[in-house]
């Protein structure tokens, strides 16, 4: 037995797997989208710290060197020896204490020194700068006789001066005649590292709650702080921290440690940090900021993300849980519905077992007892436990056992047999037994079935009926004589008795046919006796009346003459049948008893005469043929439109094959091809023979398509009529049968269409020609229209662009537009406007615009100035009008409005809004920045002015004391040139524009210092130089410079000897993106001759060589003196 337990489902795993997969996707897309936020923040502050560190680092650097070149200008300044060599031996060189004083106090001033000391070989403090400024004890002990044998300057680093408590850093220059000489004396320079060095560590670009720099030094097994703390007071040089706290930054910078670094700082606080060395110092530099300042962000953003991962979790949740808890009720109904089919199937087959007069085994794959039912307990003997322990062949006898290994392979391969053996009970009873096995299969599991009959009874019955047999065949070999007396009566007998009984079967075979007739053809058998008033019916018949039959088949003949409307007549037949004999057939209706509608039957009857005593009968059958006439009825009318369609002179209709035969045709198809019904009958027409031939091709094609769809689509072809003549029809066919050999045919006449086709297209000729000849009058006036339409066109398709473009425009411009039309309604806006102004919500759309505006100065922060502008507007409408607005939530907002004209009429006003926040912080910020840099640029081209001032100085140290003429004009030159770049530095320093300068000006001032330093006046070489402003740019300015000044030069040298009198002339214009620079003297100019020395000169070489740097052009003209134009772009 197999039963079918598909219907059961279990939970679906891969659905638990799949939920649990969003959930690993849900949490890994968080944790993956928190870990790029991370790195990001920390890529953004790792950032911002290095670039910090090393803009600071480099900033000291440059600081460090900048005070490193001014010792190193110092060591080698003569003043500083001559001074001192004055002091022990007086007069010996020009130089004076006042001079010195001036010098030092400049070098102290200029460069921010805390003051200047001069110390001789001994020690003595000679001179100071300020007079207040001094050095301590301690330093001089440390420093001094390091300094005195030193070859170069020697740096205290930052230290604490134990005698004022002041930080300190510290240049002592040694001071000789030249290298290798013994030093006379020492300069000490002292800086005070508060006034720029610390300032600018402490400093940050912006607000910020931990971040801090700081510098460091090691000292022996420690860490020294060299500059204050943000979150410790007083620690410059005084904080220390062992090396042994490698986990701070601090000690990271001393150990070599450079970049990005995490540790704990001095407060033991963790930070990340940006460690770099400060080169040209024994410094380090660390910028750092705490982590907590770094990741609360990014906190926020995580607990955002965690929140939005559990929110979706629980969203995933609750679905799985939804889908889990249908899954469960829809497994838990399933469970529940083969629970109760299987306790069905118990206790059926627990009540068949239990019931059951036979011993019923259950077994497994090896024969081993799984159940029995208590008749197998009876018979055997043995309890349902004792069974469990054995196998079905243990129960057979010791003689039945031998034959066990052919019928065990017999019932593998059959699965099923009935077989008769011998059993052996507890008690050791051997009784025969018939085992009837099978094979069954219950829920994916094999089992045998073994029902076994005790035929103790049977084999007795049989072993007495052979014993009787035994005895029979003894009297019949005795009564053997008389049997072949008998044998042919009994013979006879056996065989009339055979043929009785084969008839009585056949009798009843055909009653029950006939039953079965009946019932089909709703025919019913009735029997009236007459004399007893009785009427019988078969079943059959009850049904037509719609009774219930009864059980003998009689019921009062009333009750079916009640059903019958025209009884009467029904009675007449039946008294004319016993008066006259004369059987009777009458169809008429009845009304069953159930209320139905009425049927109509059939009746027949005819006369039986009884035997013997028997009455008269009445017999006959009644039929029910409502279905009958129904169907009739349908055919009827079915065959009155097929014959009328068949018949219609409409269409051509045949019935044939595809290999051209017609079996069938109508009138109408008849007429088409011009033949008669007896050339049909005759067989003389084929359809493919009065086809042309150039259509046979479409046949085949048309038959092709219909095998494979059934049918094809109508097709225009000709036919050849029997007078030869052709005719024009549309065919259309179906083919029928399993090969789809038959065919019907549809055929239509569509010769007249075709001739009404050649007519059409004859009058179409005509048409057209008329056409033509007319359309040739109006083609110039149709061109003109259509040059006319297509303008308009053309004109509506750009007005519908430009309109398309405007709208376009309105909503993709980042201000926000409002139109008030002239009547003060708002007729245009635009999103943006909306969403500076929050209004989304409000249906501003033919708002009155004093309405609109009371709206929108709820959110301003000054409504008055609001609505001044307001009104300027409603006393001048042809006003443009531009103010800044700031709203109650600090945005600001600038606001420009202009009348709208439509020519010369105004149509109304548009308002321009724009969120202009952001860039007014930006522009503070830059502003800011700016402000900064050009401090820095200023301090820069102030540095550089008083380097070469400090070099220009030097030089005219330098030439004073030099006793070489040649080189007293060598060192002049230098120092016009030094000067000359100096002033381009200084007008730098004292303009409001850093990127150029105006040259004019600058041009005064450099002839001036040439003319003084070759100390000559305007009285004997007059000069004249441009009035007009011309701004040049610093990388153009310097070299035009030091052009200018050796051509200035060469002719207070060369063109005017003996004292002549002369001019020079400068002209500098812009024109065209050119700068032009016009020099020319009146001096003797140069010979012919030497023209080809000038290029070999210095100054020419320098002048060319600028000139070559400026990218530009010079040319030289020798005539009534000397003059140059020298070209170079912008």
């Amino acid at each position: 037995m197999s039963i079918d337990l598909s219907f059961v489902k279990k939970p679906h795993f891969y659905t638990i797997a799949g939920i649990i997969l969003i959930f690993f996707i849900i949490i890994l897309t968080g944790y993956l989208e928190i870990l790029d936020q991370q790195k990001i923040a920390e890529q953004e502050i790792h950032s911002e710290l290095t670039t910090i560190a090393e803009l600071k680092a480099a900033s000291i650097s440059d600081w460090f060197f900048e005070r490193k070149s001014d010792a190193e200008v110092s060591m080698k300044n003569q003043m500083l020896f001559g001074y001192l060599s004055n002091l022990k031996n007086p007069g010996r060189f020009d130089i004076t204490r006042a001079g010195l004083i001036e010098w030092l106090f400049s070098l102290v001033t200029s460069y921010h020194y805390q003051g200047a000391v001069l110390l001789n070989e001994t020690g003595d403090v000679v001179l100071t700068v300020p007079d207040d400024a001094s050095i301590s004890t301690f330093s001089k002990n440390e420093t001094f006789f390091k300094a005195l044998n030193s070859a170069n300057p020697v740096f205290t680093d930052l230290f604490l001066d134990p005698e004022t408590g002041k930080r300190t850093m510290e240049f002592w220059i040694p001071i000789r005649a030249r290298t290798g000489d013994p030093a006379i004396g020492v300069l000490v320079l002292e800086m005070n590292p508060e006034q720029y060095l610390y300032p600018m560590i402490q400093s940050w670009p912006k607000s910020t709650k931990t971040a801090e720099s700081l510098i460091l030094r090691q000292v022996g097994n420690e860490v020294l702080f060299l500059n204050d703390l943000r979150h410790i007071q007083n620690a410059g040089l005084n904080l220390q921290i062992p090396l042994e706290n490698e986990n701070v930054p601090a000690v990271m910078a001393v150990k070599g440690i450079r970049g990005i670094v995490k540790g704990n700082d001095y407060r033991s606080v963790p930070v990340v940090a940006s460690i770099t060395d400060i080169n040209g110092t024994p410094w380090f530099i660390v910028a750092k900021i705490d982590q907590d300042e770094i990741y609360t962000p990014f906190k926020q953003f995580s607990f955002f993300i965690i929140g939005l991962m559990l929110l979706l979790i629980i969203i995933a949740s609750l679905v799985f849980i939804a889908f889990y808890k249908i899954r469960e009720n829809n497994y838990i109904r399933q469970e529940l519905d083969q629970k109760q089919h299987e306790l069905f199937l118990s206790d059926r087959i627990r009540l068949l077992m239990e019931q059951a007069n036979d011993a019923i085994f259950i077994l497994d794959t090896d024969w081993h007892i799984l159940d029995v039912n208590d008749r197998a307990v009876v018979m055997y003997g043995y309890s349902p436990e004792e069974f469990q322990k054995r196998r079905l062949f243990d129960l057979h006898s010791a003689i039945s056992r031998e034959k066990l290994t052919n019928e065990k392979e017999y019932l593998i391969q059959t699965k099923t047999r009935v077989v008769e053996t011998e059993h052996q009970k507890k008690d050791g009873t051997v009784f025969p037994v018939e085992n009837s096995i099978r094979l069954i299969e219950y829920q994916g599991k094999i089992f045998w079935q073994v029902i076994v009959r005790d035929i103790t009874t049977r084999k007795a019955y049989e072993t007495e009926l052979l014993e009787k047999n035994v005895e029979l065949q003894s009297m019949n070999e005795e009564l053997h004589a008389s049997n072949e007396e008998l044998a042919t009566q009994q013979d006879e007998l056996r065989v009339q008795m055979e043929r009785i009984s084969a008839s009585e079967h056949a009798l009843q075979e055909v009653r029950e046919r006939l039953y079965e007739a009946q019932r089909v053809a709703h025919i019913g058998t009735w029997e009236y006796d007459v004399d007893a008033n009785t009427l019988w019916a078969t079943d059959e018949g009850f049904r037509i009346f719609r009774m219930e039959p009864t059980p003998d088949g009689f019921v009062d003949l009333e009750t079916f003459l009640s059903c019958v409307p025209h009884r009467d007549q029904v009675m007449k037949k039946m008294a004319d049948l016993m008066e006259h004999k004369i059987p009777y057939n009458i169809e008429t209706t009845i009304i069953p008893v159930d209320g139905s509608p009425e049927r109509i039957v059939v009746s027949t009857g005819n006369i039986r005469q009884g035997s013997g005593t028997s009455s008269e009968k009445i017999v006959g059958i009644i039929q029910d043929i409502t279905d009958k006439r129904k169907l009739e009825e349908d055919i009827r009318k079915t065959n009155e439109k097929i014959s009328a369609f068949f018949d219609s002179p409409i269409i051509g209709i045949i019935i044939g094959d595809i290999h051209g035969t017609i079996s069938l045709a109508n009138s109408e198809y008849l007429r088409i091809i011009g033949y008669s019904e007896d050339d049909l009958h005759s067989g003389r027409i084929k359809w493919n023979e009065i086809t042309p031939v150039e259509f046979s091709a479409l046949d085949e094609y048309a038959i092709t398509v219909a095998k494979e769809r059934g049918s094809c689509t109508p097709f225009e072809k000709q036919y050849i009529r029997s007078d030869g003549t052709r005719i024009w029809v549309l065919v259309g066919f179906v083919l029928l049968g399993q090969e789809r050999e038959e065919a019907v045919a549809f055929i239509l006449d569509i010769s007249n269409q075709k001739r009404i086709e050649e007519e059409l297209q004859t009058l179409n000729q005509t048409l057209e020609e008329k056409v033509t000849e007319r359309t040739d009058q109006i083609k110039f006036v149709n061109e003109e229209l259509l040059s006319e339409v297509q303008e308009r066109v053309s004109a509506e398709k750009h007005l519908q662009e430009i309109l398309s473009i405007l709208s376009a425009t309105i909503e993709s411009t980042p201000d926000g537009l409002l139109v008030i039309h002239n009547s003060h309604i708002v007729s245009v806006f635009n999103h943006i406007f909306q969403q500076i102004w929050n209004i989304e919500n409000y249906e501003i759309q033919g708002m009155h615009e004093q309405e609109l505006f009371y709206i929108l100065s709820d959110q301003v922060s000054d409504s008055d100035a609001f609505f001044d502008t307001i009104r300027k507007v409603e006393k001048n409408p042809d006003i443009e009008t531009s103010d800044i607005i700031t709203l109650k939530d600090n945005r600001i907002i600038e606001r420009y409005s202009k009348p709208q004209h439509i020519g010369y009429t105004i149509a109304g006003r548009v308002w321009s809004f724009r969120d202009i926040t952001e860039r007014k912080r930006m522009e503070e910020t830059i502003e800011k920045s700016l402000r900064e840099k050009e401090i820095l640029l200023k301090e820069i081209h102030h540095r550089v002015k008083n380097n070469m001032q400090v070099v220009s100085s030097l030089l005219y140290m330098q030439s004073r004391i030099a006793t070489d003429q040649k080189i007293k004009e060598l060192m002049v030159e230098s120092q016009n040139r030094v000067k000359s770049i100096a002033l381009v530095h200084e007008e730098l320093y004292q303009s409001s524009d850093l990127e150029r300068i105006d040259y004019s000006s600058y041009l005064r001032k450099i002839t001036r210092n040439i003319f003084e330093s070759y100390k000559e006046t305007s009285s004997r070489v007059t000069l004249k130089l441009p009035d007009t402003p011309v701004y040049i740019p610093i990388s153009k300015a310097v070299p035009c410079s030091l052009v200018v000044n050796e051509l200035i030069s060469n002719s207070l040298k060369h063109a005017f000897p003996d004292m002549r009198e002369g001019s020079i002339s400068i002209d500098f214009v812009l024109e065209n993106g050119m700068y032009i620079l016009n020099y020319a003297d009146d001096g003797i100019g140069m010979p012919e001759t030497e023209l080809h020395l000038i290029p070999k000169t210095l100054g020419m070489e320098l002048i060319h060589g600028l000139v070559k740097q400026l990218n530009g052009t010079i040319t030289r003209t020798v005539e009534n003196g000397t003059s140059y134009e020298i070209r170079f772009s912008d």
